[in-house]
């Protein structure tokens, strides 16, 4: 084979891998489209199939570096980001989010690697063709080695995001059918009840108004509810499904409900939350959280959390440990980022390390 035959063959192979890589690139555009537009996704059932389409159309006319900058900060995060609506639900809401478990070094390599990742398409696509000269062979052997090597950069990102989608799709069939079963269906009418305004008022005023042994009259709770819920009452059964208000109480299986006799030979009923809620502590540590907060907080509303952890130690150990106990939290630091309700920052005072909070703004 003659020089000329040789260039010839050599440019071929060039054009090919020149095509062969912005395939790939584009496949890898396809997979953060895809993992963007449906990884975390919430609304209204009625609203769902309208703004899910357009989050998707609107993903699809994303760069490759917008997609990439939004694949980082969302898939790497807790899966708590999704919008929710902050006034009561009126109908079934849908909220679901998936992240990649990942520790600080993994985070910034990944980081790294996909900003290369968009930095190798740019000098594909941008600045290949002014240092190309299809007409040397030394030229076109420098870029077909290139272009190999640039392969090698794409093909585990390309797999690493693939693996992503199919264990995105695999959680997503699973929550699908569990949606679509019996047990799938009571647990988000439950999930639905537990979370309205009436089952959280009844909540509240269990902890307001109890009696010394730690039971609530069911008619302080009325009371409330028709001077704070006007027509919720009224409205049980065809809202809800249930004739009185104690058979929805017991299905939101959040409180203990007592009938109690009196000696005219009626009763009355009295209720609590269930004690495994630990809600009564819950609630109490929030309140003292804030009034700490409200204390001691610096002119820019930021709390020093060690302050905080001491005044709560001294003040509310019985409530921290039941609250530790029952519902899992390891600290006070944990207990407060779950409660979501929160702010958090870090910082570096007199030469120590300080984590310091406020409440959200609203």
């Amino acid at each position: 084979m003659n020089t000329n035959q040789d260039l010839s063959a050599i440019r071929d192979e060039v054009f090919q891998k020149i095509g062969r890589n912005l395939v790939n690139f584009q496949k890898i555009e396809l997979l953060l489209k895809h993992l963007i537009a449906n990884g975390q996704v919430s609304g209204y059932i009625n609203e769902f199939p309208k703004s899910q389409k357009k989050k998707v159309a609107d993903t699809r006319k994303k760069t490759l570096g917008t997609l990439v900058g939004e694949f980082v900060e969302t898939a790497f995060q807790s899966p708590n980001s999704s919008p929710e609506p902050t006034a009561e639900r009126i109908e079934p809401y849908i909220s679901f989010s998936f992240s990649v478990e990942a520790d600080g070094d993994f985070y910034e390599s990944k980081k790294r690697e996909l900003k290369a990742l968009v930095d190798d398409r740019n000098d594909l696509i941008h600045h290949l063709l002014p240092r190309f000269n299809p007409e040397s062979l030394n030229s076109c052997l420098e870029i077909r080695d290139y272009l190999d090597q640039q392969r090698e950069r794409l093909i585990p990102e390309y797999e690493y995001l693939k693996s992503i989608i199919e264990s995105f799709e695999e959680i997503k069939k699973e929550y699908t059918a569990f949606l679509s079963s019996a047990e799938g269906k009571k647990a988000f009418e439950l999930g639905f009840l537990q979370q309205s305004s009436i089952v959280q008022l009844l909540l509240n005023v269990a902890v307001q108004k109890p009696r010394p042994d730690g039971w609530t009259f069911l008619s302080v709770a009325i009371q409330q509810i028709r001077q704070i819920l006007p027509g919720e009452m009224e409205q049980l059964e065809n809202r809800w499904g249930y004739q009185t208000l104690p058979d929805l109480m017991e299905a939101s299986e959040y409180f203990d409900i007592i009938k109690e006799e009196l000696n005219n030979g009626g009763y009355r009923w009295a209720y609590r939350s269930k004690p495994a809620l630990a809600y009564a502590a819950s609630y109490r540590l929030i309140q003292a959280i804030t009034d700490t907060a409200n204390k001691t907080g610096k002119t820019d509303d930021w709390t020093s959390l060690v302050a905080t952890a001491k005044q709560i130690d001294a003040s509310y150990s019985n409530e921290l440990s039941e609250v530790t106990e029952k519902l899992g939290y390891q600290s006070l630091y944990n207990f407060m980022v779950e409660s979501d309700l929160f702010e958090w920052r870090t910082g570096k005072g007199d030469g120590v390390h300080n984590i310091c909070y406020r409440l959200k703004q609203s």
